[in-house]
């Protein structure tokens, strides 16, 4: 059987930590991780070219994904000689070029990586990495690989085997049915299909919805202030070019409390402004009395659909209006 030898080029390195694994003897909780970002021509590109305004929406779609090759497990020490492990992620050359030059597809391969590296060996890392000033942790792999793995039916099959078994797509367009009078919203964060607990994609799309009309045959929970979490956000604005959004805002907060399925998004035509909302089963609560975060937008914006996403790694809503 034909094999192919990577021989591939340093390129950044992700630094981040064991959280959770299944072999908690030999992956212990707090354990250094370096992940080699580096490219090789020999690895598969995929198979549409990268062009931000139609690959982006193919990711949201999980249609799109750039090919990685993950070395074997390897360990090191850091400057103080404590053990740590290091993995080489090798992508396509024209791929890495892509991603140097488009910090947002840089961030998704980021994450990528993590992930490929989570999936194959069975630990949790941190999202809370960093990006040491260095090419690579180390001497890169010469990985061995079969030619069938650089196929579809190989090793990147494998992967999204994997990816599925633990729905971890990185990000999950939502789209839920509109909500009935009589009905309860639906969940606006969360995926219309079985998720493993814990393993929530890093973004998930979500849609306006309407806010649920006051005519229900169902009576409020009321839940005491102690049940909630308090949570503020900071509000911040960019202009973007793009040939339907104009706007997008960005609501960020330091709470840790898991956003996902808690808030409900629109925007008031008559008032001009985007509202979003705790949902009527949500634990959060948010500091103002009218329990709303109402945000200002040009009326320029209304005319189109708002497309929002939650990024559970940064704590924050991107709203494009």
């Amino acid at each position: 059987m034909s094999t192919i030898t990577l021989d591939p080029k340093p390129g950044f390195v992700i630094k981040s930590r064991v959280l959770e694994a299944q072999n908690y003897l030999k992956h212990s909780s707090g354990t250094k991780v370096f992940i080699n970002v580096c490219h090789d021509n020999q690895v598969p590109k995929p198979p549409q070219e990268f062009d931000p305004a139609i690959v982006f929406p193919l990711i949201i779609q999980n249609e799109w994904e750039i090919p990685i090759i993950v070395s074997e497990e390897k360990q090191t020490t850091d400057k103080k000689g404590i053990p740590s492990f290091v993995y080489d992620c090798c992508i396509n050359s024209l791929c890495f070029q892509w991603c140097q030059v488009n910090s947002e597809l840089r961030q998704i391969l980021n994450e990528w990586c993590l992930e490929s590296v989570e999936l194959l060996y069975e630990v949790t890392l941190d999202r809370e990495y960093s990006i040491p000033k260095m090419l690579s942790k180390g001497e890169l792999s010469s990985t061995i690989v079969e030619s069938s793995e650089m196929s579809d039916n190989g090793f990147q099959k494998k992967l999204q085997q994997l990816k599925q078994n633990d729905t971890l797509g990185l990000i999950e367009e939502l789209k839920p049915d509109e909500p009935q009078d009589d009905e309860d919203l639906p969940d606006l964060m969360n995926i219309n299909r079985e998720q493993k607990a814990g393993k929530k994609p890093l973004i998930q799309e979500i849609e306006e919805m309407s806010i649920q009309s006051e005519k229900t045959s169902q009576k409020p929970v009321i839940k005491s202030k102690s049940q909630l979490s308090t949570v503020t956000f900071a509000v911040s604005f960019q202009n973007i070019s793009d040939k339907k959004y104009h706007l997008l805002v960005k609501l960020t907060t330091d709470s840790r409390a898991d956003l996902a399925n808690q808030l409900a998004l629109s925007i008031d035509t008559e008032t001009q402004q985007l509202v979003l909302q705790p949902t009527p089963d949500s634990r959060i609560t948010l500091p103002n009395s009218s329990n709303k975060l109402q945000v200002p937008v040009p009326a320029s914006s209304q005319s189109c659909e708002p497309k929002s996403f939650y990024v559970k790694s940064e704590q924050a809503i991107y709203v494009f209006v």
